[in-house]
Protein backbone atom coordinates (compact mmCIF):
# COMPACT_ATOMS: atom_id res chain seq x y z
CA UNK A 1 0.00 0.00 0.00
CA UNK A 2 2.58 2.58 0.85
CA UNK A 3 4.05 1.69 -2.57
CA UNK A 4 1.18 2.80 -4.52
CA UNK A 5 0.75 5.99 -1.91
CA UNK A 6 4.52 6.40 -2.69
CA UNK A 7 3.86 6.31 -6.40
CA UNK A 8 0.82 8.27 -6.65
CA UNK A 9 2.73 11.07 -4.94
CA UNK A 10 5.68 10.84 -7.23
CA UNK A 11 3.53 11.35 -10.02
CA UNK A 12 1.48 14.11 -9.16
CA UNK A 13 5.26 16.17 -8.49
CA UNK A 14 6.25 14.81 -12.31
CA UNK A 15 2.99 16.48 -14.11
CA UNK A 16 3.61 19.79 -12.39
CA UNK A 17 7.40 20.12 -13.68
CA UNK A 18 8.47 22.65 -15.82
CA UNK A 19 10.98 21.66 -18.42
CA UNK A 20 12.90 23.31 -20.81
CA UNK A 21 14.94 21.95 -23.53
CA UNK A 22 17.53 23.32 -25.52
CA UNK A 23 20.21 21.70 -28.15
CA UNK A 24 22.34 20.77 -25.55
CA UNK A 25 20.34 20.99 -22.45
CA UNK A 26 17.44 20.35 -20.09
CA UNK A 27 16.40 21.93 -17.58
CA UNK A 28 13.59 20.58 -14.85
CA UNK A 29 12.33 21.92 -12.12
CA UNK A 30 8.98 21.48 -9.88
CA UNK A 31 6.52 24.79 -10.65
CA UNK A 32 6.61 25.48 -7.24
CA UNK A 33 10.25 25.87 -7.03
CA UNK A 34 9.86 29.13 -9.37
CA UNK A 35 10.25 32.04 -7.88
CA UNK A 36 10.22 34.68 -11.02
CA UNK A 37 11.58 34.75 -14.27
CA UNK A 38 13.06 38.14 -15.29
CA UNK A 39 13.84 39.11 -18.86
CA UNK A 40 17.23 39.62 -19.94
CA UNK A 41 17.32 41.36 -23.37
CA UNK A 42 16.60 38.02 -25.74
CA UNK A 43 17.35 35.65 -22.98
CA UNK A 44 15.45 35.19 -19.63
CA UNK A 45 17.19 34.52 -15.92
CA UNK A 46 15.26 32.07 -14.17
CA UNK A 47 15.20 32.23 -10.25
CA UNK A 48 14.63 29.36 -8.39
CA UNK A 49 13.42 29.07 -4.69
CA UNK A 50 16.87 27.44 -3.38
CA UNK A 51 18.75 30.45 -5.07
CA UNK A 52 19.77 28.82 -7.98
CA UNK A 53 19.43 30.97 -11.07
CA UNK A 54 20.02 29.93 -14.64
CA UNK A 55 19.78 32.02 -17.92
CA UNK A 56 18.39 30.70 -20.86
CA UNK A 57 18.21 31.45 -24.82
CA UNK A 58 14.42 31.43 -24.40
CA UNK A 59 12.60 35.13 -24.49
CA UNK A 60 10.03 35.97 -21.77
CA UNK A 61 6.85 35.14 -23.85
CA UNK A 62 8.40 31.98 -25.14
CA UNK A 63 8.92 30.45 -21.82
CA UNK A 64 5.23 31.99 -20.63
CA UNK A 65 3.89 29.67 -23.39
CA UNK A 66 5.82 26.63 -22.44
CA UNK A 67 4.62 27.60 -18.76
CA UNK A 68 0.56 28.02 -19.67
CA UNK A 69 1.57 24.30 -21.92
CA UNK A 70 3.06 21.92 -19.65
CA UNK A 71 1.24 23.24 -16.62
CA UNK A 72 -2.85 23.66 -17.23
CA UNK A 73 -4.56 24.68 -14.23
CA UNK A 74 -1.70 24.55 -12.01
CA UNK A 75 -0.16 27.76 -14.23
CA UNK A 76 -2.66 30.09 -12.45
CA UNK A 77 0.37 30.46 -10.18
CA UNK A 78 1.74 32.59 -12.72
CA UNK A 79 1.05 36.33 -13.86
CA UNK A 80 2.96 38.28 -16.49
CA UNK A 81 4.04 41.30 -15.29
CA UNK A 82 4.54 43.91 -17.65
CA UNK A 83 7.51 42.98 -20.53
CA UNK A 84 10.14 41.29 -18.25
CA UNK A 85 8.80 39.11 -15.28
CA UNK A 86 6.77 36.37 -14.69
CA UNK A 87 6.18 35.71 -11.09
CA UNK A 88 4.94 32.80 -8.75
CA UNK A 89 2.10 34.86 -6.88
CA UNK A 90 2.83 32.14 -4.06
CA UNK A 91 6.34 33.63 -3.78
CA UNK A 92 4.96 37.89 -3.52
CA UNK A 93 5.58 39.06 0.24
CA UNK A 94 4.96 42.78 -0.88
CA UNK A 95 3.56 45.28 -3.26
CA UNK A 96 4.33 48.48 -2.77
CA UNK A 97 2.52 50.86 -5.63
CA UNK A 98 3.96 53.86 -4.43
CA UNK A 99 7.57 52.97 -4.76
CA UNK A 100 6.80 50.50 -7.85
CA UNK A 101 8.29 47.72 -5.26
CA UNK A 102 7.72 44.10 -5.53
CA UNK A 103 9.24 41.94 -3.00
CA UNK A 104 9.54 37.98 -4.03
CA UNK A 105 10.44 35.64 -0.90
CA UNK A 106 10.58 31.87 0.65
CA UNK A 107 10.48 33.55 4.40
CA UNK A 108 13.78 31.51 4.74
CA UNK A 109 15.85 33.93 3.78
CA UNK A 110 15.99 34.21 0.01
CA UNK A 111 14.14 37.21 -1.42
CA UNK A 112 14.27 39.80 -3.97
CA UNK A 113 13.37 43.20 -5.17
CA UNK A 114 12.00 43.90 -8.01
CA UNK A 115 10.40 46.62 -10.14
CA UNK A 116 7.46 47.39 -12.32
CA UNK A 117 5.29 50.07 -13.22
CA UNK A 118 2.73 51.24 -11.12
CA UNK A 119 -0.04 50.60 -13.32
CA UNK A 120 0.78 46.54 -13.46
CA UNK A 121 1.65 46.67 -9.46
CA UNK A 122 -1.63 48.05 -9.18
CA UNK A 123 -3.64 45.46 -11.32
CA UNK A 124 -1.12 42.72 -9.45
CA UNK A 125 -2.84 43.61 -5.76
CA UNK A 126 -6.17 43.95 -6.93
CA UNK A 127 -5.99 40.62 -8.66
CA UNK A 128 -3.94 39.04 -5.61
CA UNK A 129 -6.96 40.52 -3.09
CA UNK A 130 -9.99 40.00 -5.43
CA UNK A 131 -8.56 36.16 -6.17
CA UNK A 132 -7.68 35.58 -2.53
CA UNK A 133 -11.24 36.42 -0.93
CA UNK A 134 -12.49 33.72 -3.35
CA UNK A 135 -10.70 30.83 -1.66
Amino acid sequence: MAVIVFFSIFVSRMDNLIRISTKTELIRFPSDRLMFISAEANYSMIHLEDGFSYLVAYQIGQLEDMITDQLGEARMHFLRIGRSLIVNTNFILLIDTAEKKLIISNCRGQSHELSASREALIQVKYYLESHEQLQ
